[in-house]
């Protein structure tokens, strides 16, 4: 049943309130050590790995990144030997004077499984039981029953994070789908939780806002700033590059899941940059050297860490994260209530306090306190990274479970741009058809080429088809050059067909190349297209399958 009332504002309240309301597995990445190494001891006492040693990142049989799911078919990949750690405040593990991993237990956990853990010098930590390990395997104790021991420690839930086991061409694929979506639109702004959003004015004046929330574009999202410092494009106004990282990790989770350094730690491993052969905004590298069993051999093996203590390359200082600061400064600009905009302000649905039948109106609050109960927090390192991950993660829940309807929300400031701009492409599939095979001396053969406009603007240029013979005579005609104007309201797509003979005198292959130009084309990686016609000199070719012959 849905409500509608007219009331009168609080009063008396921080929040102010509308007139209306609403009824509404063991990670096997780890790269084994390929040469000699030297161990420093850092200023942070973890083990600093120098040395030669780097491998490149493993990949499972259906190309995926590790943990692996025995052949890549459709059964969810095995998280169940990631689980939480005793760590220090770079995410560290810190390891046992037999170089043992210290692992966290469970609540249900009996004492018999645990004992003190120890920190970096080897001294017991009075206050911090871990779960007892047996020094020459690192495995977890048997006592007793061996089962006891064995269900005591904690995994990692790392829920639809396990998209971060996609294939690097998905990562650039959603990433692209990013920078297309931000160059084309009029104005890129921020939200209450921090994500990016996009938002076009049409030449109706309509606004379409898109919000960047799917979950493998903010993984890709996250992984490319980690990687780079940049996602190809100008980030919004108030938008730093590990803010934005931390922002994007909190998109990409379970919004009823948890961000904590352990899952900071893994996902890193699982992405791949951790891996020393790997350059990050976050490098050097902080590595260590924990025994584990690798194909039924104990040995010691590498693991490296991120040091989110490095300053990035937007700022001469190390990440630091301040809960009041970070939403303090959302939404950007704001724009929430829509006639008197504050900073940090949300909105959100509640229900009217003994209303009866149930009434809900929209209320606008600060964030900090809405989400947060005015609860600080401030910390740097990779803790913060995970709470600033998780606080945008908490912010996007709360939004979710208390959203107000589309009609009433206040809507995103944004105004026409006068700059042009779109998206032209020609389909790797379906753009350029060619006949497959083709009889030397033929004549009335014919090619296709398709050109797409994305938007939001008209555009206006040229594409331009090429042929050439690996060998023998060219092609009568190449190149071919063809103008177009797609107006994405009206004709988003533009084809053109051309014939052509050929008396190239010999068997060989015909190389074809389609190129689209355009002056304001924000994205110019998906323009070109290359397709392979075979040349016969007798009269036994065929056809061309799903192309023309």
């Amino acid at each position: 049943m849905k409500t509608l009332f007219t009331g009168s504002k609080s009063a008396g309240s921080d929040a102010r309130r509308t007139r209306w309301g609403v009824l509404a597995s063991s990670l096997a990445a780890v790269a084994l050590l390929a040469a000699p190494l030297a161990i420093d001891i850092g200023s942070n006492g973890a083990s600093g790995l120098i040395g030669s040693a780097k491998a490149a990142p493993r990949l499972c049989d259906d190309g995926t990144r590790p943990p692996c799911d025995d052949g890549g078919g459709n059964e969810p990949p095995d998280f169940g030997d990631l689980i939480k750690l005793y760590r220090d405040d770079f995410g560290v593990p810190i390891l046992t004077a037999d170089g043992c991993w210290q692992p966290l237990p469970s609540d249900a956990c009996p004492t018999e499984c645990t004992t003190l853990a120890v920190d970096e010098l080897g001294d017991p930590v009075a206050d911090v039981s871990v779960v007892s390990v047996t020094p020459a395997t690192c495995a977890v104790v048997a006592v007793g029953d061996p089962n006891i021991c064995q269900l005591c420690t904690q995994e990692v839930d790392f829920g639809r994070i396990n998209e971060a086991r996609s294939p690097d061409a998905v990562f650039d694929s959603q990433l692209e789908d990013v920078l297309v979506k931000l160059a084309t639109s009029d104005c890129n702004t921020l939200d209450p939780a921090g994500r990016m959003v996009a938002t076009t004015v049409g030449s109706d004046l309509s606004v379409l806002v898109s919000t960047i929330d799917s979950p493998l574009q903010n993984l890709a999202i996250y992984r490319q700033l980690i990687q780079t410092g940049s996602i190809g494009t100008a980030l919004p106004q108030g938008a730093s590059i590990l803010d934005t990282a931390a922002r994007g990790l909190g998109a990409a989770s379970d919004k009823a899941g948890e961000v904590d350094v352990d899952l900071v730690a893994y996902l890193n491993q699982i992405m791949g940059l951790d891996d020393l052969a790997t350059p990050t905004i976050l490098d050097p590298k902080i590595c260590i050297l924990r025994k584990q069993e690798v194909a039924g051999v104990v040995q010691f093996v590498q693991e490296c860490f991120l040091d989110y203590t490095v300053s990035p390359p937007d700022t001469l200082v190390p990440y630091d994260y301040e809960r009041d600061d970070n939403f303090g400064a959302l939404p950007t600009p704001p724009y929430i209530p829509e006639n008197d905009p504050a900073d940090g302000t949300m909105e959100y649905l509640s229900l009217v306090p003994d209303s009866d039948p149930p009434l809900f109106e929209i209320v606008y609050d600060l964030t900090t306190d809405a989400v947060f109960q005015a609860v600080t927090f401030e910390s740097g390192n990779i803790g913060g990274f995970a709470q600033a991950s998780d606080d945008a993660r908490a912010v996007i829940e709360f939004m979710h479970e208390n959203q107000v309807p589309v009609d009433f929300e206040s809507p995103v400031v944004c105004e026409a741009s006068p700059e042009i701009s779109y998206d032209v492409s020609i389909s790797p599939i379906s753009g350029l058809q060619v006949p497959k095979n083709i009889v030397d001396g033929s004549e009335g053969r014919e090619f296709t080429v398709t050109v797409v406009n994305g938007g939001p603007d008209i555009a206006t240029g040229t594409v331009t088809v090429t042929a050439n013979p690996e060998q023998g005579n060219p092609i009568d005609g190449s190149p071919w050059t063809f103008e177009f104007t797609l107006d994405p309201a009206v004709n988003p797509s533009g084809s053109f067909t051309e014939f052509f003979s050929i008396d190239i005198g010999q068997a060989t292959v015909i190389n074809w190349t389609a190129t689209a130009t355009a002056e304001f084309d924000v994205n110019p990686t998906n323009n070109t297209v290359t397709e392979v016609s075979n040349v016969r000199v007798n009269s036994g070719g065929g056809g061309g399958g799903g192309n023309p012959n």
